[in-house]
């Protein structure tokens, strides 16, 4: 599959991806850091990762610092949270959690350096 193609297709994975490569430099080596690979698939992933105990509207990164939880959603410039992840972003949100959407490499290292989880 050619390069156009793939992010016509997949535009929130190459953002995602890119984010991902710019900031694990960027983080203090004491926060872990990993994603949420809930999408794609087709029903059949779907129905196995739900019966597995998947639930929706988890942020795309997720950080993890001194036992607090950070969240990074990834959105192109025109995607919209869903129902479920604007739900689930309010119940973190409501336990302590700190969750951020992003649209840009610039927009994730900005929200690095507020939350203070920069080298």
């Amino acid at each position: 599959m050619n390069k156009t193609r793939t992010k016509r297709r997949e535009p929130e994975f190459i953002l995602q991806s890119a984010i991902f490569a710019c900031i694990k430099e960027l983080l203090n080596p004491n926060v872990l850091i990993t994603c949420f690979p809930s999408g794609g698939g087709g029903r059949v992933r779907g129905a196995k990762l739900k019966k597995m105990g998947l639930a929706s509207g988890y942020p795309d990164l997720q950080l993890l610092h001194k036992g607090k939880y950070y969240g990074l959603e990834v959105k192109t410039e025109t995607g919209r949270l869903s129902p479920a992840q604007s739900e689930l972003h309010e119940k973190l949100k409501l336990q302590g959690a700190r969750v951020a959407v992003v649209r840009s490499e610039k927009d994730a290292i900005e929200q690095i350096i507020k939350w203070r989880l920069h080298k």
